[in-house]
């Protein structure tokens, strides 16, 4: 019976889904590189504990490639939150709007 903080129904409680969803992003985007050689080690890299480190310590060999993940990355999560929100009845409002 704890009480609620003031201004709690303000907030919307999100669960965490784990890293399954940031480990597909992975996945994917090595699926879409050109760059063959770069694309086998980095399916190397994500196997087993540490695979995110291990993939992004071999993109950081490729500054370039490292910034595209990033953004590609930032964009599955944006969709991911986007849709989570809506699912959850919330829409956007123009700016400035209410």
């Amino acid at each position: 019976d704890e009480e609620e903080p003031e201004g709690a129904e303000r907030w919307l409680h999100v669960p965490c889904d784990g890293s399954h969803d940031a480990y597909r992003d992975m996945e994917d985007f090595i699926t879409a590189l050109d760059d063959q050689d770069l694309a086998r080690f980095l399916n190397i890299a994500i196997q087993g504990p540490g695979a995110f480190r291990r993939f992004k310590d071999m993109l950081a060999t490729s500054p370039a490639q490292l910034q595209r993940y990033r953004l590609f990355a930032a964009e599955r999560q944006h969709g991911r939150a986007r849709a989570w929100l809506a699912d959850h009845g919330y829409r956007p409002t123009p700016p400035g709007g209410h």
